[in-house]
């Protein structure tokens, strides 16, 4: 027989809302802080549902113990993927075609590993805590912007980079899912 069935629920269901946030099938832009607080708090509910069923005081002690360490180790962890993740500088952005949320957002990124300027396109929809941000285009390291971006059709989104290549990617414009996601391999053709 299940104790507290309505925590064991609310566990569930946040367990749930954890495992879609880490699994992130529509590319939220805020996805790592929304995963990191949804699989902490699934966590400790866990944790507290468990210790809760336990009738002996030292075993519901150490499953305590055990989960706060869980706990300190994940937030530790996702900490450092937010503090080391880059910071993305909108440089411009080209509105999708008619009718569409979509958006292509040209972005210098910023990071503490690399000395000059790297450049990305990123597809975007939505704005505030439900914006969706997808790679479609990442320059190399000290690499110029791209040349021009624009939405080719419907689907299709084209980048021409600095040296005249083009590259063209097949999006999904409900999950931002992009196909495939362009890397040059130098700076001086294509």
């Amino acid at each position: 027989m299940i104790r507290h069935p309505t925590l064991a629920v609310v566990t569930l269901v946040v367990a749930a809302v954890a495992a879609f946030a880490v699994v992130d099938p529509f590319h939220l832009l805020v996805a790592p802080w929304f995963a990191g607080i949804t699989v902490g708090l699934g966590v400790v509910l866990l944790t507290v549902w468990i210790a809760l069923a336990i009738t002996r005081r030292l075993a519901r002690a150490l499953v305590a113990v055990a989960g706060g360490l869980v706990v300190l180790v994940w937030g530790a962890f996702t900490w450092a993927s937010i503090v080391i993740s880059p910071g993305l500088s909108v440089i411009r952005e080209v509105p999708g075609p008619p009718g569409s949320r979509l958006r292509l957002a040209i972005v210098e990124v910023q990071t503490i590993a690399v000395d000059g300027p790297t450049y990305s396109v990123r597809l975007r929809a939505g704005s505030g805590l439900l914006t969706q941000d997808s790679p479609v285009w990442v320059g190399l390291s000290e690499g110029a912007a791209p040349r021009d971006v624009r939405f080719a059709g419907d689907t299709t989104v084209e980048v021409i980079g600095s040296g005249g290549c083009g590259y063209r990617s097949t999006v999904s414009p409900v999950t931002l899912a992009v196909d495939p996601v362009h890397r040059p391999l130098r700076l001086d053709g294509c």
